[in-house]
């Protein structure tokens, strides 16, 4: 996992989130990197990081939205 530096994909899909409205739909946490799938109006996007803050982004997600 990368450091704890900016991280661009967490900035993206925290602002999709809470600034947008996409709604988290799947989680996907593996050793070399987690991915986040997000929907909105039918389209999907999936954002991926081997940073550390992205992964306690996606552990905490997986509670906030019970994926």
């Amino acid at each position: 996992m990368a450091g704890w530096g900016d991280d661009p994909a967490l900035d993206e899909l925290r602002g999709l989130i809470y600034e947008q409205g996409w709604t988290p739909v799947a989680l996907e946490e593996a050793r070399d990197a987690d991915a986040v799938t997000v929907e909105k109006d039918g389209e999907r996007r999936t954002l991926r990081s081997d940073h550390i803050a992205f992964h306690r982004f996606v552990e905490g997600l997986r509670e906030e939205f019970r994926l």
